[in-house]
């Protein structure tokens, strides 16, 4: 499956949505240029449950292709960019599916609980120990899809190997 113009509407729609909530809700999006890291600013006495779920969004739409190509790196740095697509492709559409609303009810909760106490988000921090078991899983799914694209090419190399072998032989 490759992206489609309905996915990357609904996700620039995700993207949009957030632009629009940082306005109303007074949320503000700080680079730290010195660290590289996007940190979020809001008086988490106001967070609602839209709040929240257009956060969480927002961080799946943003952040979620960077964490599948890091595992894809640095779990299978050996592969092509058309198996690297593969894998990228096999475990967006496993989160698409199953995972999709339970990973967005699972960020929406940390969120919640976050801003609860506390009223910047360094994001990369967030990503990194907060869902550390979002990541987790995504790592598990980039494994297995990961697995799957290595073991269909040994197998098209092994069927290239036999039919050149056919090729050559001489069966008289």
């Amino acid at each position: 499956m490759n992206l489609t113009n309905a996915d990357i509407s609904d996700e620039l729609k995700k993207i949009d949505d957030f632009e629009n909530l940082k306005e109303i809700s007074e949320i503000y999006e700080v680079s730290d240029d010195e660290n590289y890291r996007d940190c979020l600013m809001f008086d988490g006495e106001h967070l609602s449950g839209s709040t929240a779920e257009a956060i969480a969004g927002w961080l799946i739409a943003k952040y979620r292709s960077k964490i599948i190509f890091n595992y894809i790196d640095e779990i299978f740095g050996e592969l092509s960019d058309f198996e690297r697509m593969a894998v990228y492709d096999s475990v967006c559409n496993i989160i698409s599916g199953k995972y999709s609303l339970e990973h967005l009810e699972y960020i929406k909760s940390k969120i919640t609980d976050f801003f609860e106490t506390e009223n910047t988000m360094n994001v990369d921090g967030f990503i990194n120990f907060r869902l550390r078991a979002y990541k987790d899983e995504i790592k598990t799914l980039v494994e297995e899809c990961g697995n799957d694209v290595i073991a269909y090419r040994d197998l098209q190399d092994m069927i290239d190997v036999i039919n050149f072998l056919f090729d050559v032989t001489d069966f008289e």
